[in-house]
């Protein structure tokens, strides 16, 4: 049992440093606590002292950016890329994509199973995004918690 922890623990070091390259992000205290998997990691910019937990999706696809004190709990999407359901009934067998840039805000926490969609800009400080809500739309004011599917101010730290 204490081999299979220790190589556990070799395996999920090794996985840190090729995510923190990935992300051109090693020197900006960026910490992982499980694998993760990331898309078109060229289009992520990641700030300081982010979290991201275990099994969290972050597709740069359409562009994501991470300001700094960020942390994503596991299980977690951030998607900017995804099919076009514009006109669906012409479109639903070509399935064309479309993307949208994703901005999440200084000190945001996005809760376990929470799912951001594409064009979605979290600007405000220090919001909190329920586990397991649906973020369709921007949230700019500060110190909120927003919930639901799609996603609604809940509550104001004010």
């Amino acid at each position: 049992m204490l081999i299979y922890r220790w190589i556990k623990r070799k395996i999920l070091l090794f996985e840190t440093k090729r995510y923190k390259k990935l992300l051109r992000a090693e020197e900006k205290n960026l910490k992982f606590y499980g694998p993760v998997v990331i898309k078109n990691p060229e289009k992520i910019d990641i700030g300081y002292n982010c979290k991201v937990n275990d099994y969290a999706f972050l597709h740069g696809g359409g562009g994501l950016t991470i300001e700094d004190d960020v942390t994503i709990s596991a299980f977690s999407k951030i998607i900017s890329y995804g099919y076009n359901t514009n006109n669906w009934n012409e479109n639903y067998l070509i399935k064309e994509h479309k993307s949208g840039p994703i901005h999440i805000g200084r000190g945001a926490w996005i809760g376990a199973g929470a799912i951001i969609l594409p064009g979605v800009s979290i600007r405000g400080e220090g919001v909190i995004v329920a586990a397991g809500s649906i973020v369709t739309r921007d949230i700019d004011e500060d110190f909120v918690l927003v919930g639901g599917a799609p996603a609604r101010v809940l509550k104001k730290y004010t």
